[in-house]
């Protein structure tokens, strides 16, 4: 009777372990297409985000090769202001040097064209001392002259030259300028994009953490879930079986009793003299008893 009444219990237990069951596959049903959602939703973020990150390296990388070359061509500016500042003051001394040398009015052809003629009447005719004195001196005086006209050229012609190289150096220096100030200012244009991108990146970011919060406790939920179902059913199996050993026992039982049953038919029918049928005289059989009955009649 107390096998019974546990079998019953087992069973009960069996039952609301099954309906557990069930109610847990439809939950974990449930919590896995949530955790299926917030991942899709998530990636989904993320391959928006793609395209502003990938802009975002791009523009790094431009703005790295843009520094680089805003770099060189400070450089180069010093540089090139110091190569200027060196021609100016040469262009300033050669300046004071050309101003120092006195005005001659005549050519330098001239001036050449004198002597000439002067050193003609030197060497060719017989002159008076006094005459040969003079036009030594005038020699010496026109020679004076075409040195000063020809060092005054020659300045002249290097003051042309570093007037031009001045203005050569002051107009590339200029144009590095401009190329300055025209990379500045395409850096900062750029770095208003780089921050609109940050921007849109961290709120694209921020609700892409937001699902992936969700995602992560929907998965925390659903773990949860699997491993109170692998108990439940661990506990189902371990009662199913404890439930079938019971059956089997009281079938075991039942078998007995019908054999017990038969048994005492048999001996009833032995005692009478009457014929035992197949089952009677098996049951009897089956333990010896029936052996020693039959022998005791005979």
């Amino acid at each position: 009777m107390s096998s019974l009444s546990e079998y019953e219990r087992i069973e009960n237990e069996v039952l609301e372990l099954r309906e557990k069951l069930r109610q847990l596959n439809m939950r974990i049903g449930e919590v896995e297409e949530e955790v299926r959602k917030y991942a899709e939703k998530r990636d989904k973020i993320h391959e928006e985000m793609k395209p502003y990150t990938e802009k975002l390296r791009s523009l790094r990388e431009a703005d790295r090769e843009k520094r680089d070359a805003l770099a060189k061509l400070r450089e180069e500016l010093a540089s090139r202001k110091e190569e200027l500042k060196a021609k100016r003051q040469e262009l300033r001394v050669v300046r004071a040097e050309f101003r120092k040398l006195r005005v001659v009015k005549e050519s330098r052809e001239e001036i050449e064209a004198r002597i000439q003629e002067v050193d003609w009447r030197i060497q060719t005719g017989p002159l008076p001392k006094e005459e040969e004195k003079r036009l030594s001196e005038l020699l010496e005086e026109l020679h004076a002259k075409l040195e000063q006209v020809v060092k005054r050229e020659e300045l002249q012609s290097r003051l042309q030259a570093l007037e031009e190289e001045v203005a050569k150096a002051e107009a590339e220096i200029e144009s590095l300028r401009e190329r300055i100030g025209s990379l500045k200012k395409e850096l900062g244009v750029s770095f208003e994009q780089r921050k609109a991108l940050r921007e849109k990146i961290q709120e694209l970011k921020q609700k892409s953490d937001e699902w992936h919060a969700k995602y992560l406790d929907a998965k925390k939920r659903l773990m949860e879930l699997e491993a109170e179902k692998i108990l439940v059913s661990s506990r189902l199996i371990e009662l199913q079986e404890k439930l079938e050993k019971l059956k089997q026992e009281k079938e075991r039982r039942r078998a007995e009793m019908v054999k017990e049953k038969l048994k005492a038919e048999a001996r009833l029918k032995l005692a009478a003299g009457r014929k035992l049928s197949f089952e009677e005289f098996k049951a009897l059989m089956e333990d010896g008893e029936g052996l020693e009955e039959l022998v005791g009649k005979s």
